[in-house]
């Protein structure tokens, strides 16, 4: 079974800080992994190469079997701490904008927040 997700000696360096230091691990496809750990641990930032916000310094990720994450970031979803939700929009205006973000039509994406909703 292909892994979901390889990490492999990964170090992210900002300035003289080290935010991860050489991290290896693999996350087999259909599990579902938490990071914890205290603030500064490297938690965000290693969520951030995996989605290609931030590079690594050194070592390799594998995102879904591909050695550049960018070509499956269609099929990824981040949600980050700083949600970046507009507080004045409705949950299905919310929904039907990440629709539009994908790649889905105007139509499609209400329709689509319209059926999430109601499930």
């Amino acid at each position: 079974m292909q892994a979901a997700l390889t990490i492999t000696g990964v170090t992210k360096r900002f300035g003289t800080h080290v935010a991860v230091d050489d991290l290896s691990l693999t996350i087999p496809a259909g599990s579902i992994y938490g990071f914890l750990g205290p603030n500064g641990a490297g938690k965000t930032t290693t969520i951030r190469m995996v989605m290609s916000i931030l590079a690594p310094d050194r070592g390799t990720l594998r995102v879904l079997g591909e050695s550049d994450p960018v070509t499956v970031k269609d099929r990824l979803g981040y949600l980050p701490e700083e949600k970046g939700l507009y507080k004045k929009m409705k949950a299905g205006e919310i929904l039907a904008y990440f629709g539009r973000l994908k790649g889905l039509g105007r139509a499609e994406a209400r329709s689509r927040a319209a059926d999430l909703l109601e499930r």
